[in-house]
């Protein structure tokens, strides 16, 4: 057989075992879905596009965000089409629950059972400038064990899906608003938060200053 026959029918035995022994996962949004910045100018293909999970005993919050990028798992990744708009991917979940997406940084080990999050970012520190969405469906959980393709109905995972109290844990989602600074752009589609700036050292010393200040008048 020559090695380009070999090399097609890898391919055919690769995409024959997903296919076989996995469930189909089509996730993202229809294409030319409205995705702004805080600002509510349109994003470019500068932004990761993600989906994965956190761990169980890990619930994303305000006041946890600085430990999201640690705690993070991706699943899979796609790359936005800043001309047509959000788009979608289509990846496998294989028998263990785990990823068969070949995108850079997709996490080893099983997903079973966790909630599954999209999350679209530039920047990946909660500092002002960084621009994040995340969010969910009530009922994006992965599976338990591996599905079957004959057996078990392909999952649809689009963020136009999400409900009327399914707020995002950070952005805003048509007229559910998540944590985060923005600029209001209407209701359509999604948009992207950033991060309000932490008083600088300079403003600190003024406040405390004031603050003494107040207090020995008050004592006069």
């Amino acid at each position: 057989m020559k090695p380009r026959i070999i090399t097609l029918a890898a391919a055919l035995l690769v995409v024959s075992a997903h296919s076989s022994h996995a469930q189909t996962l089509n996730w993202g949004a229809p294409i030319g879905e409205p995705l702004v910045d805080s600002n509510g100018d349109a994003i470019n293909d500068s932004y990761v596009f993600e989906l994965g999970a956190f761990p169980l005993d890990f619930n994303p919050d305000e006041s946890n965000v600085g430990e999201w990028l640690t705690k993070w798992r991706v699943f899979d990744a796609l790359t936005y089409d800043s001309l047509a708009g959000f788009t979608t991917s289509t990846v496998f979940i294989l028998n263990g629950v785990t990823s068969s997406s070949d995108k850079p940084n997709v996490s080893s080990g099983s997903f079973a059972n966790l909630k599954a999050y999209i999350w679209i970012r530039k920047g990946d520190e909660p500092v002002p400038g960084s621009e994040w969405f995340v969010g969910r469906a009530i009922d994006w959980t992965f599976p338990s064990q591996g599905g079957d393709c004959c057996a078990t109905n392909t999952l649809e995972w689009s963020v136009s899906d999400l409900g009327p109290n399914e707020v995002p844990e950070w952005g805003r989602q048509y007229t559910l608003t998540g944590p985060g600074e923005f600029t209001v752009t209407g209701t359509d589609g999604l948009q992207t938060h950033t991060f309000i700036p932490e008083p600088s050292a300079s403003l600190l010393t003024l406040l405390a200053s004031s603050l003494l200040l107040r207090r020995r008048r008050n004592r006069a």
